[in-house]
């Protein structure tokens, strides 16, 4: 399994987007039940929604 590059060996930029509110609050509350970040939990949605469009558009027939 490949080890996951702490934040000192990676290079990082800020990213700013607006939510609404509750669905701030939502994330807010999930991560404080499974003592997670915030920055960890978005990066983590992140990289799980670009494998799954990857892995969808490698189910539909090449021509």
């Amino acid at each position: 399994m490949k080890k996951k590059p702490t934040p000192e060996e990676t290079e990082t930029e800020m990213l700013s987007t607006v939510l609404p509110q509750d669905l701030i609050k939502r994330v807010e509350v999930f991560c404080a039940e499974q003592e997670m970040t915030i920055h960890d939990f978005v990066t983590d949605a992140i990289i799980e929604k670009l494998a799954l469009v990857h892995k969808e558009r490698r189910k539909k027939p090449r021509l």
